[in-house]
């Protein structure tokens, strides 16, 4: 098996236990507490933060706070919004926002997606250069 075999079936494993979690928290967020959902849940698609090492946090932290994840992103200076734009997890949060609460389709996300798609490229390229078996 060589290793873009190995990382792409564990990719394609992780976005089928995925699937099911989002779903859930969906409707869960739905029946639970009434979270509203105006567009469309196929446009809608995300990832999970999963945080099983403190490496992952050096990186997940500042971005849950410069993101808006807490708090909007607008909030900082002007100086750092194009940094802040580009980070996959603000192009999430603004694509499920728009999705959810403004039933934004899929067209109209386009942009955002091609900033994750953008990233999870270049996470999967620096994975195949960086991966070895022991």
């Amino acid at each position: 098996m060589s290793r873009s075999q190995f990382l792409v079936a564990f990719m394609l494993s992780r976005l089928v236990f995925l699937g099911a979690e989002v779903g859930l928290l969906l409707v869960f967020g739905v029946l639970i507490f009434g979270v509203p959902v105006r567009g469309s849940v196929l446009a809608s698609r995300s990832k999970t933060v999963e945080g099983v090492s403190g490496l992952l946090n050096v990186v997940m932290v500042p971005m849950w706070i410069c993101s808006g994840v807490f708090f909007a992103y607008s909030n900082f200076p002007d100086v750092m919004q194009p940094f802040l734009v580009a980070l996959p997890l603000t192009a999430l949060n603004d694509a499920l926002r728009g999705v959810m609460l403004d039933g934004t389709g899929l067209a109209a996300t386009t942009p955002l997606l091609g900033i994750m798609v953008a990233w999870g490229l270049g996470s999967f390229g620096v994975a195949l250069k960086i991966f070895r078996w022991h």
